[in-house]
């Protein structure tokens, strides 16, 4: 069984991970709260573990600061993994 690790982006904070992370995220932010929840229920039935991982901009912005990543799909979600584990 996997676990996947989903980053969980509030409302207020959609509009700047839009900005920085560009067209890969959906333009809205209901848009892509469908997005997360159809990736979330095909995992789930699937037969694996879900975690969602609350990402701030702020703490996005300074993971990539900090590691020289872009602003970009893949380093949200490598956040939100290395995140996760930290809470571990």
């Amino acid at each position: 069984m996997l676990t996947h690790r989903f980053p969980m982006i509030g409302a207020q904070d959609y509009p700047a991970f839009r900005r920085a992370v560009g067209p890969d995220l959906a333009d809205t932010y209901d848009e892509w709260l469908k997005l997360f929840a159809d990736r979330v229920n095909e995992a789930r039935r699937g037969g694996d573990t879900v975690a969602q991982i609350e990402v701030h901009f702020d703490e996005f912005f300074g993971f990539c600061s900090a590691t020289g990543r872009a602003t970009n799909l893949d380093s949200l979600l490598e956040f939100a993994i290395e995140k996760s584990l930290v809470q571990e």
